[in-house]
């Protein structure tokens, strides 16, 4: 960028091309046309991003639903490192909301935060399904005040889930059962 003293008022040369006070180059041509829009400005004020905050290769570029996967396998792993061979089986799956949820919200009651599912074995017609383990990602983290609460949270779901598909007590599961709710 130079500036040009010479010539009455002012002209500024961006890439070669000079920009005087009237806003076109000096070919004649509008400035507008010279430079495109997203290179002159960032947003209407002058004050928008740059750039992304966070390149997409970093952990923290991850979306709060991808986060929120995360907590449901690092729970998953612990609990089959503590149950070993019982929950080879199970898949983990999350869900938005529940398939109910207007029904729910009418009858004034909590959505739940997740369920189970045995498994089933073939029919005529139908394959064989898994026994699955399915937590609500929208319930859980409305009841999450904070941020880090969303991680104990997730593994007291899994818990009870758990414990009601292997039809056992939930404290046998896991020992830290109920700390984050107080029961």
């Amino acid at each position: 960028m130079q500036f040009n003293q010479h010539q009455p008022g002012f002209s500024v040369t961006f890439n070669d091309t000079a920009v005087a006070a009237t806003g076109e180059a000096a070919s004649g041509t509008p400035a507008a046309q010279t430079r495109p829009f997203a290179r002159r400005r960032r947003n209407r004020h002058g004050r928008g991003l740059r750039g992304p905050l966070v390149p997409a290769g970093l952990p923290a570029s991850r979306t709060r639903s991808e986060k929120f996967e995360d907590l449901v396998v690092d729970s998953a792993e612990r609990l089959r490192e503590l149950l070993g061979t019982a929950l080879e089986e199970v898949e983990y799956l999350v869900e938005e909301v529940p398939d109910n949820l207007e029904a729910l919200v009418a009858a004034k009651s909590q959505a739940p935060l997740g369920k189970y599912r045995a498994a089933s074995n073939s029919t005529a017609g139908k394959a064989a399904q898994p026994a699955a383990i399915i937590i609500y990602r929208h319930p859980v983290e409305a009841l999450c005040e904070a941020p880090w609460q969303t991680r104990e949270l997730v593994h007291e779901v899994l818990i009870e889930q758990v414990a009601g598909l292997l039809n056992i007590d939930p404290d046998t599961v896991d020992p830290l059962f109920r700390r984050f709710r107080g029961h």
